[in-house]
Parts: structure tokens; sequence; C-alpha cells
């Protein structure tokens, strides 16, 4: 092994676009609030979130994924929890 390698060993590039899973469960920053629901973006990733009051706009909360579309990185959310 080089010391490049070695160096560089367990790095990885992060995605502009993760992908999520139905169910799955993730923290995330309210980024707006647009047509009567919260916006979380993660990278290029959008979710919207239904259930979000506009007061939650810039606040980190726990969500859980309730549909996905990973052909155009976007999908419907649940907040379970205000993190602040």
């Amino acid at each position: 092994m080089s010391r490049f390698d070695a160096f560089t060993a367990g790095w990885s590039f992060r995605t502009t676009t993760p992908s999520f899973e139905p169910g799955e469960e993730i923290t995330a920053f309210v980024t707006g609030y647009e047509n009567g629901s919260g916006v979380a973006r993660i990278g290029d990733t959008v979710l919207t979130l239904t259930d979000a009051a506009p007061e939650l706009v810039d606040t980190q909360v726990q969500l859980r994924i309730e549909e996905f579309d990973e052909s155009d990185h976007t999908g419907r959310a649940t907040v379970l929890a205000d993190e602040d």
C-alpha cells in the first residue's frame, strides 16, 4: 500500500443527491415553507414535510421518510420531533 493509499484509506465523497428508503428516520433542517408545506433540502434532494408548521423553518428536526422517488430525488416525510 502506498503512503497516499494509506493516507486516504476510508475516505469517501458525499453525493449531492442522497437517496432514502420509506420508513428510514433521519435528522435534517427545515429550510423553507412553500405552498403550505415545510421543505427540507439535503443537497439537491428535496423532501416535502406536509405536517411541518411554518415556525419550524431553520430548525433541525427528526423525520421519517414516507415516500421517495429516486429518479428525481424528491420525497415526502413526516416530522417526528423538533431537535431544538
